[in-house]
């Protein structure tokens, strides 16, 4: 975010800037808005507009809010009370700003020196959303305003006078909520730490009060509005989408001294946002937004370890090496005790141990899960002899000639198996109707190669033996296993032929 570790997810807004400083020199330059005091004369910078990242695909920049670019007048940077000497003390009075949901922001500036250019002061001014936003342990900044807001704009308004730049960083900020909302969630925050008593708790009873309340009260938007992004929408509505679901525990968490954090990634669904959280010396993944509703000894997604976790694949400013040294992630999932336990799998059977098939059968196996009542996400099936029998991902066992094989099905993250042991016997000849390969004509270049392969209709049709052969071998020729080599420029043909009531299948080669 940014330059801070805790917070590279913010570093893209620089490069954007830079790109825009780069194509864009008008803004900075030739678009200057002049206003004079005196000796003073100030520039304003054109305004550049930016969406938040986390939310590119929810918002256009049209929909933002826009400043005029007149910018500030000389007047009003001679005469501003608070003028602040550095980057850092802008950030916080930037963060002041943002927490109270202040859409126009102007904070002026007196920076010793006259070298500042436009282009250098609003990399300055960029750096300082950087650091206002930086993860502080308040769960009213840090990710809560980084995830709070859809987009913004700045200008920069400067001149230089008495060996000093003087100036104002303006912004206009685009929030998901408004501050009579934001007031609303501050007071049911409160209302719930103490119905809650996270005062008295250690940490993990805090963690667990405040996933099961949300699992309990939060459910899924469907809105069309932007609202069901914020954690007001979650706490005070009961209904929002991931960001607002982790935007609540992480307020509720990091206000009642819990280390928490918001992580951005993808799951089979698409863009995610779920928690990680500290207990003890590490920190364990937990999204309350797919355990919502479960009752807690179903829950399946709270405190696990990253090997755990593995539907969850986290944005590339989560996962870096600066990212994981300063949150370092447990090896091993939280012990919950019997939250979470129906979830826990302690062992898995298949509905069969032995299996005998026909060539041509096929069999379903169904895999259970011990105790009673828990699933995997993922079970992965395997056979050792794909030429006697395969298997496919839901478990459906194809006899394809005799002999034995083993099947084998783990769960995915490998702890635990169950082998079912095939035998395959010589079933009812199914005579082969027809063949068909993959291509009916290829172009190559001298030396390339190409493998044919043949399908059989029926599919289970028993002997599947074919023959190939090429009309020229001097242009092309195929080996037993149907891979074509080009040798000269030229055209033939390439013939597989069946075994079984000679099925004839042609491809067409032609060599450059």
């Amino acid at each position: 975010m940014k330059k801070h570790i805790s917070d590279i997810f913010f570093s893209c807004f620089a490069l954007i800037i830079l790109i825009v400083l780069f194509l864009m020199p008008a803004c900075f330059n030739s678009s200057l808005v002049h206003a004079a005091e005196g000796d003073f004369e100030a520039s304003t910078t054109n305004t550049v507009y930016f969406v938040n990242p986390l939310y590119k695909n929810v918002i256009s920049e049209s929909q933002l809010k826009h400043l005029d670019d007149s910018g500030v007048s000389s007047q009003q940077i001679l005469s501003a009370d608070t003028k602040y000497t550095s980057i850092a003390e802008i950030a916080t009075a930037l963060r002041n700003e943002l927490r109270q949901r202040k859409s126009n922001i102007t904070i002026y500036y007196s920076f010793a020196g006259e070298s500042y250019t436009a282009r250098t002061l609003i990399n300055m001014e960029s750096d300082a959303i950087t650091q206002a936003m930086v993860h502080t342990g308040n769960g009213k900044e840090g990710d809560y305003l980084s995830w709070g807001y859809s987009g913004y704009g700045m200008q920069v308004t400067h001149g230089t006078r008495n060996g000093r730049t003087e100036g104002a960083f303006i912004y206009c900020f685009s929030y998901y909520t408004t501050p009579e909302q934001e007031a609303a969630v501050d007071s049911k925050a409160a209302s719930l730490s103490s119905s809650l008593g996270l005062s008295s708790k250690t940490q993990y009873e805090k963690v667990l009060a405040v996933y099961k309340y949300i699992c309990d009260n939060v459910t899924y938007s469907k809105d069309s509005g932007t609202l069901k992004y914020s954690c007001y929408a979650a706490m005070c509505k009961n209904s929002a989408v991931c960001q607002g679901y982790a935007l609540m525990a992480y307020r509720l968490l990091n206000d009642s001294g819990v280390d928490c954090r918001l992580i951005a990634g993808d799951t089979s669904g698409g863009g995610h946002g779920w928690n990680i959280v500290k207990i003890g010396s590490g920190y364990y993944n937990f999204d309350v937004t797919w355990d919502a509703g479960k009752t807690p000894e179903n829950y399946l997604y709270f405190l696990k370890c990253d090997a755990n976790f593995s539907d969850h694949k986290r944005w590339s400013q989560y996962k870096s090496a600066d990212f994981y040294a300063q949150y370092p992630m447990s090896s091993s999932d939280y012990d919950t005790g019997t939250v979470g336990s129906r979830g826990k799998i302690k062992g898995i059977k298949l509905s069969t141990e032995k299996l005998v098939l026909k060539v041509g059968d096929d069999k379903k196996l169904s895999a259970s899960y011990e105790p009673t009542g828990t699933t995997a996400k993922n079970v992965h099936w395997s056979t050792n002899n794909k030429k006697v029998a395969t298997v496919s991902n839901n478990g459906t066992v194809t006899a394809q000639k005799q002999g034995t094989c083993v099947i084998t099905v783990k769960t995915d993250d490998g702890k635990y198996s169950k082998k079912c042991y095939v035998t395959v016997k010589a079933g009812k000849k199914v005579a082969v109707k027809k063949i068909k390969l993959n291509k009916k004509k290829v172009k190559l270049e001298k030396g390339k190669k190409f493998e044919l392969k043949v399908t059989f209709s029926p599919k289970n049709a028993t002997n599947k033996n074919v023959k190939y052969s090429s009309s020229n071998k001097s242009i092309a020729k195929v080996n037993k296993k149907g891979v074509i080599t080009a040798r000269k420029k030229g055209t033939c043909t390439i013939t597989v032929t069946s075994k079984d009531g000679k099925k004839v299948a042609k491809c067409k080669v032609i060599v450059n």
